[in-house]
């Protein structure tokens, strides 16, 4: 068995679709696709749920804008539409209204899984009815109906052993087979959808390469591979041919986009190999995670966390920042499922660095004015640099106003206000101050 996975990216319109339809052509079988929902549909969902949860009355805009992209996406796929597919698109749409119809529970996680995954659900719908007509016979899997949780709503975790039974029953491994399924979501022991975490799709892909012990899996991404710096923010980027596991779970784990956090450890388990490879130059090769000790080439690696928001904490009275403090703050980041992204403490002051979209982060930040002077800082990022060098660090020291840094044998983090307005650098001036640090010094 191999394991596929595309993206939103990848399935956003017509010629997307019939692309990736050909690279599943050209794949040997047995072979299992995982599907992202098309486009920025998970995003209108995110922004239905908020409606429906808090009454907006944009609720009925936001459901009429997913069903128009998908209605559009169909007619723009098909010559001539077979008659099933919109049955079965038209079906998935009644369940959604029939669901946001209904009076909302007060608890919004549970809320967001079950409206979630529709996006996933309609996208595999889709992609499965056009690879059938084009002679592609495949079979459309309901991934709920495989993968078990439990019912943490929004992060949820697998049940490996009752999952394992399942998916082996559902996914044989027929040597002409073809399977499409979903990203993202599961089902808790009542029936209800979870999901696994946004981005999560990468990771159900990564538990079934697992459970079916498959040959490979492959990312299919909209670059040539992993490059050690995000090319939208930073001038020259490299592909890197090889990353051992440790280093892409350390990668993901400080906010690299190209592989979701949760991904490498199902497949590190069973030494299978996951390749990012482009969707849009198949041919090319790509990057390759397996075992190893370093990644090839060797280069500091630039990870970027933008739109950030510091929250500093001192106590209200003359005390210092005890171990207690610790414990409770960190209770209180637990019950409102905050993830931090940066903390570093002093004697009299906790800070602490979250993503700005995380939901709960200002009622968390009330909640800790009980208790102790709260001070906000928005618009920073956090530059993570790996196999850092002299140079690089200089670089980001004199380019940036640097709020906060920490810096270990092999990574660098600093804490970066963007709000501060630096002077523009000559090239020649920036080369003079970097004059003692060669970018080709030995790395740690």
């Amino acid at each position: 068995m191999i394991i596929y996975k595309f993206g939103g990216v990848s399935v956003k319109d017509a010629s997307g679709i019939k692309n990736i339809c050909q690279i599943i052509g050209n794949a040997k079988c047995p072979l299992t696709v995982v599907i992202s929902a098309i486009g920025n549909t998970t995003n209108l969902l995110e922004a239905l749920v908020e409606a429906y949860f808090s009454g907006n009355d944009k609720l009925r805009e936001l459901l009429n804008q997913v069903k128009k992209n998908h209605t559009s996406l169909i007619h723009d796929l098909f010559e001539e539409v077979p008659e099933q597919v919109l049955t079965d698109v038209n079906a998935l749409f009644i369940e959604l209204e029939t669901k946001i119809t209904k009076p909302s529970s007060d608890q919004f996680n549970f809320e967001y899984d079950q409206v979630i995954g529709f996006g996933e659900l309609l996208s595999t719908t889709i992609v499965s009815a056009y690879l059938n007509q084009i002679g592609q016979n495949n079979e459309w899997v309901d991934v709920r109906t495989c993968l078990d949780s439990d019912d943490n709503y929004v992060d949820a975790n697998i049940l490996w052993e009752s999952s394992k039974e399942k998916v082996c029953t559902r996914f044989t491994k027929n040597q002409n087979t073809l399977y499409i399924t979903q990203g993202f979501i599961a089902s808790d022991p009542k029936g209800n959808t979870t999901s696994l975490g946004r981005e999560g799709s990468d990771y159900t892909a990564a538990i079934l390469a697992h459970l079916l012990d498959a040959e490979k899996m492959i990312i299919w991404k909209d670059v040539l591979g992993i490059l050690n710096a995000d090319p939208d923010y930073f001038e020259n980027t490299t592909k890197l041919d090889t990353i051992p596991y440790h280093e892409a779970i350390e990668l993901s784990y400080y906010g690299a986009s190209v592989i979701h956090p949760k991904t490498i450890k199902p497949l590190q388990a069973k030494q299978i190999p996951l390749w990012v490879k482009s969707f849009i130059e198949p041919n090319q090769n790509g990057t390759l995670i397996t075992k190893g000790e370093r990644p090839q080439p060797l280069l500091p690696n630039y990870i970027v966390k933008k739109q950030q928001v510091l929250v500093s904490l001192k106590p209200l009275n003359f005390s210092f920042i005890s171990e207690k403090d610790m414990v409770f703050i960190f209770s209180l980041v637990t019950k409102f499922r905050i993830k931090l992204n940066f903390t570093q403490n002093t004697a009299v002051s906790f800070v602490f660095c979250v993503n700005t979209s995380a939901r709960n982060w200002k009622d968390l930040a009330v909640e800790l004015e009980k208790y102790y002077e709260v001070e906000i800082t928005e618009n920073l990022e956090l530059i993570t640099v790996r196999h850092y060098t002299s140079a690089t660090i200089k670089e980001i020291q004199f380019k940036h106003h640097v709020l906060g840094e920490q810096k270990n044998r092999n990574t660098a983090i600093y804490l970066i206000d963007t709000n501060w307005n630096f002077p523009h650098i000559p090239k020649k001036e920036f080369e003079s101050a970097l004059r003692d640090f060669s970018f080709q010094e030995n790395l740690e």
